[in-house]
């Protein structure tokens, strides 16, 4: 199985993402290649070939909306790395945060659903 587009998002406090801008920024100023585009609501930053794990392209998006927000896109095969990514931007901005990615409800809802329409069609 290949992930291959991937945006994941934390919401933050106005504390927690001033932390993470200035962690983005220092990112910013590593890499040559880095376009960044301002909205109302966002500044989005897109790091092209950037030199990690091979060559990287990745977008990190700051903003606000409802709440203060950092994401993290990438797509292709090489978008299981956003996890680690956003891993570094709230490790090195002193976030405490948890991984959740279960969804096992789905999954046991989905076999059980298979299940029933099996059982009506043997009958």
């Amino acid at each position: 199985m290949i992930v291959e587009k991937l945006k994941l998002t934390a919401e933050l406090s106005e504390q927690e993402y001033k932390r993470v801008e200035e962690v983005v920024e220092k990112l910013r100023k590593k890499f040559p290649n880095v376009m960044v585009k301002e909205y109302k609501t966002q500044k989005k930053l897109t790091f092209l070939d950037v030199e990690l794990a091979g060559r990287l392209n990745f977008d990190v998006i700051l903003g606000k909306r409802k709440d203060y927000f950092v994401s993290v896109e990438m797509e292709g095969t090489k978008a299981k790395y956003a996890f680690q990514i956003m891993k570094v931007l709230l490790d090195e901005a002193g976030i405490n945060y948890s991984l959740t990615l279960d969804g096992k409800e789905v999954y046991d809802s989905l076999r059980k659903k298979l299940k029933e329409s099996t059982l009506l069609e043997f009958l």
